[in-house]
């Protein structure tokens, strides 16, 4: 294998890691924000069973 070669599927591999973290870090905000918002729902409706719905 040529030093070509090397420098062709290193840089092939680099940017494969890097797309695979960058959708990694998407599904993990996602997650994040989803669950905050599940939990602000939830804090919103118990808070309007305990008050009353006016």
């Amino acid at each position: 294998m040529t030093f070509n070669d090397q420098f062709t599927l290193f840089t092939i591999a680099s940017w494969a890691a890097a797309a695979l973290a960058f959708i990694i870090g998407l599904l993990i905000m996602y997650w994040v924000i989803r669950l905050a918002v599940t939990h602000g729902l939830r804090s919103h409706h118990h808070w309007l069973e305990d008050n009353g719905r006016r």
